[in-house]
C-alpha cells in the first residue's frame, strides 16, 4: 500500500512517533537504509531550508533528488496540476514532494495519482498543513529527552496563517501535550472555533503566556501583515509581540526556542535570543535532513513492498 504524507492527522497510529524515534537515531549515527528510486520536487513556492534538506535526505540514502521548476513545466501551456503529476508519476519515481500556496493542493494530488503507487509527501500547503516541519521540530525536542506529558509548548506570532502551527499543535496533542499556548496581536489569532486550534490555551498577553514555559516556537511575520495593524513598523511589533531577551528570561532555565524560518530577526525574535544558548534554531535544520531520511525510508519501503501493477 502507497504511503503518503499529507498530514499529520492522515498518519496511522505509532507512524508519528516511530518517524521521530528514527529521524534521532539516524542524527545519532544509525545506518541508513539503502534506498533506490528517485525524488521528484515540485515546489510552487519559494524555499531554501525545506528544498534543499530534501534533496539532501534523498542523496544520503542513495536516492537520486529531481527538482522541477514550475515556471519552465507544461504547466505554463495550461497543463493542470494533475496531469503534469501524473505525467511525472508515469516516469515510476518513488514519490513527489509537493510545496504549494494553495491548501489541499497534496491530496488532490495524492487523489490523481491513486493506483500509480507513487507516494506524496506534502512540503507545506497553504496555510494547511507543513508535517514534515512539525515532526522535525519534535524530532529536535526529543533529541533532547524532552517530557511530552509536563511541557509547556507556546508558539508566538502570526498563528492564523501559520500551517507550521497547525500541524504542530496536532503533533503535539498526538504526543500527550496538555499544556499548549499560542500568543499574538488578536488580529493574528485564528477563530475561536478553528478546530486546528482545539485544547489550546489563546493568551493574549504574551508575558503571561511565556510565563515558565518550556518550549517558544516563534513563527515568522510577514511585513505586510504588521502594516496591516495597529502598530507602525517592525521595531514597534517586536516591541510588543517579539520575543525579546528581556522576555526570554520568563523562560525556564532549561527552556528551548524554536523557529522555522526563514527568521526575521529584530521583529519576531531578538538577535541575541536567536543566537544564544536557548536557541535550537540550527539544531532544527540539521534535524529536517534526518526527518526527511526517514520519511523516505517510511515511503520507499511502502514501495517496495507493493507489487507492480
Amino acid at each position: 500500500m502507497t504511503r503518503h504524507l499529507i498530514d499529520i492527522e492522515a498518519l496511522p497510529p505509532g507512524d508519528a512517533e516511530r518517524l521521530i524515534a528514527r529521524a534521532v537515531a539516524l542524527s545519532r549515527g544509525a545506518r541508513p537504509e539503502a534506498c533506490r528510486g528517485e525524488i521528484i520536487q515540485l515546489f510552487w513556492e519559494p524555499s531554501t531550508r525545506t528544498r534543499v534538506s530534501f534533496e539532501l535526505a534523498a542523496h544520503r540514502l542513495g536516492l537520486r533528488p529531481l527538482s522541477i521548476d514550475p515556471e519552465r513545466s507544461s504547466s505554463t501551456k495550461g497543463e493542470s496540476l494533475e496531469d503534469t503529476c501524473r505525467t511525472l508519476a508515469a516516469m515510476q519515481p518513488t514519490a513527489l514532494v509537493v510545496r504549494h500556496a494553495e491548501a489541499g493542493t497534496p491530496q488532490r494530488v495524492a487523489g490523481a495519482l491513486a493506483g500509480t503507487g507513487v507516494a506524496v509527501v506534502n512540503a507545506g500547503d497553504g496555510a494547511r498543513a507543513h508535517p514534515t516541519q512539525a515532526l522535525l521540530d519534535a524530532a529536535t525536542l526529543a533529541d533532547e529527552g524532552i517530557d511530552w506529558a509536563g511541557a509547556r509548548i507556546v508558539l508566538l506570532g502570526d498563528l492564523r496563517h501559520s500551517r507550521v502551527a497547525r500541524s504542530a499543535f496536532s503533533l503535539y496533542r498526538r504526543l500527550g501535550v496538555e499544556d499548549l499556548r499560542m500568543s499574538g496581536p488578536s488580529a493574528l489569532l485564528p477563530d475561536p472555533d478553528d478546530p486546528a486550534f482545539r485544547g489550546v490555551a489563546r493568551v493574549e498577553d504574551i508575558d503571561a503566556a511565556l510565563d515558565d514555559a518550556g518550549v517558544v516556537v516563534c513563527l515568522r511575520i510577514q511585513r505586510e501583515r504588521i502594516r496591516a495593524l495597529s502598530l507602525p513598523d517592525a521595531d514597534a511589533y517586536h516591541a510588543a509581540w517579539g520575543l525579546t531577551e528581556e522576555r526570554a528570561g520568563r523562560l525556564r532555565p532549561d527552556a528551548r526556542v524554536l523557529h522555522p524560518g526563514p527568521v526575521n530577526r529584530g521583529v519576531e525574535i531578538a538577535p541575541g535570543v536567536a543566537d544564544g544558548e536557548r536557541s535550537r534554531i540550527l539544531r532544527q535544520v540539521r534535524m529536517g535532513v534526518w526527518l526527511r531520511m526517514a520519511v523516505f525510508e517510511w515511503v520507499a519501503g511502502a514501495a517496495e513492498s507493493t507489487p507492480s501493477a
